[in-house]
């Protein structure tokens, strides 16, 4: 036992072991599927950033205008470029990646490069006299503090609670949308009033979600213009302030850095507002809040959006932390209007107020939305339910319409579409109800012709020999063999006419036919006595009996169940053999008796089986088809069924009445 447990604990440890290491398998080829396609992704984004370079560098050899240097710079948003003559920068693509200063290295190859806000790849590449840096920054970077200060949900910075709950509310109208379609496979499966109903629906919710992305987009763009404005007039105010300051001075020398630094932190304490003072190069010369290109949070250099336009004046965005901001850059005049430097005015988006502007033009739409959509869901139910009111009712009388029914025809007063449609149902139904009439006279016409030859004919066969009889009598009379003919003539004579009157006997049944009375009936009695009547048959065949003499209850007409029963065995005599076999299966089902009556024969042709049941159709050449006809209308009066299977070596047929 103890071998058993050491054996089972060095398996378990070992099974350990394996599966760690399994697992540790599956996260290194993880990471290596991550790490190789990070590898390609970063390889294309060299080859990209490799041919943009060659094309600066032949733009470059031929002295092209900076406006042309710029429009190949600026065409993909995630390189940066910076073009030096010799040591100086005269141009740089974006002022996202803050550096003091960048080295020389390797010509032609990628590097890694790290700048103060982001880590990159670098690549070197001369062009004639110019030397480009290209850059592709893989990660921007930031001090804890800014980026503490940075960090904002989406939800919440983007939306307010109030456009949260009406997006909820799209969104649950639109998965209720995707249900219905889920739970009819389609629109094509729905019903028409549900249909109508969706699709009216969906045209208002369409109307609605464009009106409410529009409205927000309308607020967003008319704040950032109202900002816009705003930041322009604040730039204009700073540059007039600052002018009359340095009203003097033709150029800003170092010296006055630190005071200048000190004047734009009294000014942007007034106004509330950061200014940034950069140099006739680009580069920052003082700013009201110095310690965001101390800490490289910012770039030491302008925008190139309003450092290489001819008016040095624009309005950009530029990002702090990966957050977008806009930033008014205008000339810095003296007081003879000469530029001694460019002012930097930064505006931070408040997204509250953007969100408090939006919920202010939604309270004044939302009343009349909802309004407007309860008032669409009240017209769609309306108008589904009116326009598939005739439908249901044309439905209905369909479903119900029998011929010679009154009231099978449908009002309806207008003259649309569907009221067409009824018309047109109504002129039907006449039809039908004319043809119908036409039919049942045709076939009761029909039915007589076919019986009344079937009367003569069963009629005329015994005539003939009868008629030819009574002649050859007559010839023998006063013969000496003419006792004996007269005892043999009489004989056949009585025969036949008792052939006549059986006949007529089942012609008159099957034209009568009384009306079945369906009662409780001691099935298994009535085939007693019946099998006791038959198995004194000409034939000498015997019959065969399987199940109970009495106590078998079923629901069947008491007085005809027995000619049922006679016709069956009578057929069944005359195509056995040798013998018969009845079977009355009275634990069948819980709702039915089974009768089966077997004969050896031949079986039924494949060709007549399909009309065995048929009036005047039969095998035989004494027999007139009615038996089968008359049993299955007896039968199936009561709620039962009839049923036969034939094959060479015989036939069966099969009674099922219900079960009292």
């Amino acid at each position: 036992m103890c071998d058993f447990f050491c054996t089972f604990a060095a398996a378990k440890v070992w099974t350990m072991k394996i599966s760690g290491k399994i697992i540790l398998l599956g996260v290194l080829l993880a990471a290596m599927t991550g790490c190789r396609s990070a590898e390609e992704k970063m390889a294309k984004r060299e080859a990209d950033a490799e041919r943009q370079t060659m094309l600066l560098c032949d733009a470059l050899g031929r002295g092209v205008p900076m406006d042309s240097i710029r429009y190949i710079a600026e065409q993909d948003e995630r390189l940066c470029f910076y073009i030096f003559d010799n040591s100086q920068m005269v141009y740089w693509s974006s002022n996202r990646l803050a550096a003091d200063a960048v080295y020389l290295t390797v010509y032609n190859t990628w590097r890694d490069l790290a700048f103060e806000n982001a880590r990159t790849r670098a690549r070197w590449t001369k062009a004639g006299r110019y030397n480009i840096l290209t850059v592709i920054p893989t990660e921007y970077t930031a001090d804890a503090q800014h980026l503490a200060a940075g960090r904002r949900s989406l939800f919440t910075d983007y939306f307010s609670p109030l456009q949260l709950v009406i997006i909820a509310v799209f969104v649950l109208m639109i998965v209720a949308g995707l249900a219905v379609l889920i739970r009819y496979r389609g629109v094509r499966n729905m019903p028409l009033s549900t249909r109508i109903m969706c699709i009216i629906l969906t045209c208002v919710l369409s109307v609605f979600i464009y009106l409410y992305f529009m409205s927000v987009r309308y607020v967003h763009t008319n704040y950032e213009q109202h900002q816009r404005h705003d930041l322009q007039m604040r730039s204009e105010y700073i540059q007039a302030f600052l002018r009359s300051l340095y009203y003097w001075d033709m150029s800003l020398t170092p010296a006055q850095a630190e005071g200048l630094s000190i004047d734009l932190h009294d000014l942007a304490y007034d106004m509330n507002q950061d200014i940034h003072v950069y140099s006739l190069t680009g580069e920052i010369f003082a700013s009201s809040k110095p310690d965001l290109f101390a800490g490289g949070s910012l770039s030491r250099r302008m925008a190139p959006e309003a450092f290489f336009n001819e008016q040095h004046q624009a309005v950009c965005y530029e990002y702090l932390n990966s957050r977008p901001y806009l930033v008014s850059y205008v000339p810095f005049h003296n007081g003879s209007f000469v530029t001694i430097g460019y002012i930097a005015v930064p505006y931070y988006l408040s997204e509250q107020q953007r969100n408090e502007e939006v919920d202010a033009l939604l309270s004044h739409l939302l009343p009349p939305y909802l309004l407007v959509l309860l008032l669409a869901i009240l017209f769609s139910f309306l108008a589904a339910r009116s326009m598939t009111a005739p439908l249901k009712m044309l439905t209905d009388k369909m479903r119900r319409f029998e011929i010679g029914a009154k009231d099978s025809h449908i009002s309806y007063p207008y003259r649309d579409e569907l009221g067409a449609l009824v018309e047109r149902y109504n002129t039907l139904v006449d039809t039908v109800e004319e043809s119908a009439e036409r039919l049942a006279r045709a076939e009761r016409e029909g039915a007589w012709r076919t019986m009344a030859r079937q009367i003569a004919h069963e009629i005329n066969n015994p005539l003939t020999p009868m008629k030819l009889s009574v002649q050859k009598l007559q010839l023998k009379h006063g013969t000496d063999g003419f006792d004996a003919y007269f005892d043999k003539t009489t004989k056949m004579l009585i025969s036949e006419i008792d052939n006549l009157a059986h006949i007529a006997q089942s012609f008159s049944t099957f034209a009568k036919q009384p009306e079945v009375v369906t009662a409780e009936v001691d099935v298994a009695s009535k085939m007693s006595d019946v099998i006791t009547l038959l198995r004194a048959n000409d034939e000498q065949i015997p019959i065969r009996y399987v199940g109970a003499d009495s106590g078998v209850m079923a629901q069947a007409d008491r007085e005809q169940i027995s000619q049922v029963f006679v016709n069956i065995i009578r057929n069944a005599l005359q195509a056995s053999p040798t013998d018969i076999i009845v079977v009355l299966n009275a634990a069948y089902s819980e709702r039915e008796v089974q009768i089966s009556v077997s004969d050896d024969g031949t079986g039924i042709p494949e060709a007549v089986r399909a009309r065995i049941f048929m009036p005047n159709f039969t095998t035989k050449s004494n027999g007139n088809g009615l038996g089968l006809a008359i049993s299955k209308h007896i039968v199936e009066g009561t709620g039962g069924r009839i049923t036969f299977d034939t094959s060479s070596k015989g036939t069966t047929f099969y009674i099922y009445l219900p079960k009292a």
